[in-house]
C-alpha cells in the first residue's frame, strides 16, 4: 500500500520526506497516518513525542514488505486469497459508511432527537437532605435542635453516619423510585424547605429529611443524546438497507443437514 503512495504523494512538497528504505520514500504523511491509527491510549502521548519511535516502526515494516516482495510473496495464491477477502471486507466497511454518512446528518439526528422528546413522559423529582443516625433517640435528638433553629448542614456533617454527610446531607434530585419506598414516601410528602418532624426508619437506620426543591424531570439535552442517538441511526440505516438489498436479489441458503 505504501509503496505506490509514496510516489505518488512525493509531489506535494508540504509532504516531508522522514526516511528512506533501498530509494523508496518513508513521509511525514505515512507517519501521521499511522499516528491517527493508533489506539486511543497510546494516542495520549504527543505526537511529537513518539514520532522517532513511529519512524523506526515505518522503516522496520518497509524493510520487511521490501524483502517479501523480492522473494515474490506477493504472488503466491494464499497471500492473493487473502488480499480478495481483505478487499471485499474494506469494500463493504467503506459501502456502509458512504451510507451512514449519507442518512446519518445534523438534520436526521435532530428529527430522531425531536421523536424522542416527544415520547418523553415528565415525572416528579425532588432535591432534600438527609441526615442517617443508628438510633431513633439519637434521630429525635436531632429533630429537637432543628426544632430550636439548628441548621441542618451543619448537623448533618456532625451527626450523619451516611456517605453524604460531610456534603451536609445532599442527595440532589432524585425520582421516587431511586431511594427505598419509606424514604421515598416521606420526602415526597414535605413541603419545600420543611424537614420530617418523625424519624424515618429504613433498612439502613433512622432519617431526618429536608426537602430542598421540587421539580419535573426534564429530557436530556441534544448534545447528551447525541452519541446514542448516531448509534442507533447508523444500526436502522444498514438493516433497512440490507433488507432492500434482499429484496430485490436472488439468495439461496442451502441449509446443512441438522446433526442427528
Amino acid at each position: 500500500e505504501m509503496g505506490a503512495s509514496a510516489t505518488a504523494e512525493s509531489a506535494d512538497p508540504d509532504d516531508a520526506i522522514v526516511a528512506s528504505v533501498d530509494g523508496t520514500d518513508i513521509r511525514e504523511s505515512h507517519v501521521k497516518r499511522m499516528y491517527e491509527s493508533l489506539p486511543e491510549q497510546y494516542r495520549q502521548a504527543p505526537y511529537t513525542f513518539i514520532k522517532g519511535q513511529l519512524i523506526e516502526q515505518l522503516v522496520n515494516m518497509r524493510l520487511v514488505q521490501n524483502a517479501a516482495q523480492t522473494e515474490k510473496v506477493d504472488t503466491d495464491q494464499k497471500f492473493l486469497d487473502r488480499v480478495t477477502d481483505v478487499k471485499l471486507q474494506l469494500l463493504q466497511e467503506f459501502y456502509l459508511q458512504q451510507k451512514i454518512d449519507e442518512a446519518v446528518t445534523d438534520l436526521t439526528l435532530k428529527a430522531e432527537y425531536e421523536k424522542a422528546i416527544a415520547e418523553f413522559k415528565a415525572v416528579e423529582e425532588v432535591s432534600a437532605r438527609h441526615i442517617l443516625l443508628k438510633e431513633e433517640a439519637e434521630a429525635k435528638d436531632v429533630i429537637a435542635k432543628l426544632d430550636a433553629g439548628g441548621d441542618f448542614v451543619a448537623l448533618a456533617k456532625e451527626f450523619s453516619t451516611g456517605p453524604s454527610g460531610p456534603q451536609g446531607g445532599d442527595l440532589g434530585f432524585f425520582v421516587r423510585e431511586r431511594m427505598v419506598p419509606e424514604f421515598a414516601e416521606a420526602a415526597f410528602k414535605l413541603e419545600k424547605g420543611k424537614y420530617t418532624t418523625e424519624p424515618v426508619k429504613t433498612q439502613f437506620g433512622w432519617h431526618v429529611i429536608k426537602l430542598e426543591d421540587r421539580r419535573n424531570t426534564q429530557p436530556p439535552a441534544f448534545e447528551e443524546m447525541k452519541k446514542q442517538l448516531v448509534e442507533t441511526l447508523s444500526s436502522t440505516t444498514v438493516a433497512a438497507l440490507i433488507e432492500r438489498l434482499k429484496s430485490t436479489a436472488v439468495v439461496n441458503i442451502v441449509q446443512p443437514e441438522p446433526e442427528k
